[in-house]
């Protein structure tokens, strides 16, 4: 009986029969393959849940925030307090004296700001008594300190922080155009870097917003679409650093220096329409290790804002997007070994493995930092892809060897 496939041209397709017999073939590549696979991502979830991962991660990512530039100008400024103005303005006297700072957030607010985020302790009652309010035009957020700091982001989940009153604790500010927020940030537990925030903190009185959160909402009163983009949520967000080693990205005015140009504003502004932190550098209180070096806290906060001005921070992925992406490269390198010679196949999964784990990184997080944690199961299949062609040729070589030899 003549061979079916003689009677086909050079060139044609397959038959069915061959197509489905291919098709088998795969499948049982896949099964043989799967209990791998399931190892490789059990070990990637072992090795997230210890830290190592983590680890490579935030190296990247430091690294990526050192060398990105960002955008060259920036709707936040600073009006920083320093050791001089605290001396010279405000005699060296802490809590800061309530007209004084009365006097410079005057100042500020000629300059037409859109949003004064005042990121000054005002718990002390002097300030109910000797704070006189203004009808700033801008809108206005107040830094609520907290009784005791946590230590760590367990901590914020078990609701105990306790909020403290704003300027002495004055039920007369009006809610339209004055809100509050938590100066929360979050430091890794292994090295003490501040790469974290949240938008909504949990306390002992309920949910209250950030202080970069109410910062946002105030500069979004207007535009409430641009907050459809930005959930609220109590989960933790990566701040996104940008490094500016000459200080020219962002408006950094001293308390002084402002109180000089009030003169000259609101005509020559350069704050107009900005958001303007007021914060101090005086002391060593408030400083954090940060990816970009060592910031004052007004410095972090700035960082904050502009994540959330231009998108928000990072959120993590679901655990079932991980899974099926993770499933989804297995699939396309157990294809490429199946379909290409096996030598060819190794060449081009080592080519295609970097491509393949930053897609995955680019699809769950949003960048590619997170190249670690795919790369650990497209390294793994290759190993075992690699055992797999040895156990099928050169086992069985090396056995025929063997026993042709004790033959002869």
């Amino acid at each position: 009986m003549p061979n079916e496939s003689s009677d086909k041209p050079a060139g044609s397709p397959p038959s069915e029969t061959a197509t489905k017999a291919q098709a088998t073939t795969f499948l049982r590549r896949l099964v043989r393959a799967l209990p791998a696979v399931l190892l490789l991502i059990v070990l990637v979830w072992v090795f997230g849940h210890v830290g190592v991962l983590h680890r490579l991660e935030t190296i990247a990512s430091d690294t990526e925030m050192l060398l990105n530039r960002g955008p060259s100008e920036t709707q936040v400024a600073l009006v920083t307090i320093t050791d001089e103005d605290y001396g010279s303005l405000f005699d060296g006297i802490s809590p800061l004296q309530a007209e004084k700072l009365e006097g410079l957030i005057n100042a500020i607010a000629k300059g037409s700001p859109a949003v004064i985020c005042v990121d000054v302790d005002t718990s002390s009652k002097t300030f109910r008594d000797r704070f006189k309010i203004h009808d700033w035009r801008s809108r206005m957020v107040w830094e609520r300190e907290i009784r005791e700091v946590p230590e760590d982001a367990d901590l914020l989940n078990a609701a105990k922080i306790e909020p403290l009153d704003v300027l002495g604790g004055r039920v007369d500010l009006d809610p339209s155009r004055n809100s509050t927020g938590l100066p929360i940030l979050i430091e890794d537990a292994e090295d003490k870097v501040t790469r974290r925030y949240r938008r909504i903190i949990k306390t002992s009185v309920g949910d209250l917003p950030s202080l970069p959160w109410a910062v946002v909402k105030a500069y979004f009163a207007n535009r409430p679409e641009d907050l459809t983009r930005l959930p609220e949520s109590s989960e933790d967000l990566l701040i996104h650093f940008i490094s500016d080693r000459q200080h020219s990205r962002r408006i950094n005015l001293t308390a002084s220096k402002v109180l000089q140009l009030t003169l000259h504003w609101p005509e020559a502004s350069p704050i107009r329409d900005k958001i303007v932190i007021l914060g101090g550098s005086y002391g060593d209180q408030d400083r954090h290790d940060t990816p970009i070096g060592r910031l004052t806290g007004a410095e972090v906060l700035a960082n904050v804002i502009e994540t959330e001005l231009n998108g928000g921070g990072f959120k993590p992925p679901s655990e079932v997007l991980l899974f099926a992406l993770e499933l989804f490269e297995a699939f396309v390198l157990i294809l490429l070994f199946h379909v290409s010679r096996f030598s060819i196949a190794l060449l081009a999964s080592i080519l295609v493995a970097p491509a393949l784990a930053v897609l995955c990184s680019r699809v769950a997080f949003q960048d590619w930092i997170h190249v670690w944690h795919f790369l650990p199961i497209i390294l793994g299949l290759i190993l075992f892809e690699a055992y797999e062609h040895y156990r099928r040729t050169a086992v069985p070589r090396l056995y025929h060897y063997i026993l042709g030899s004790h033959r002869d």
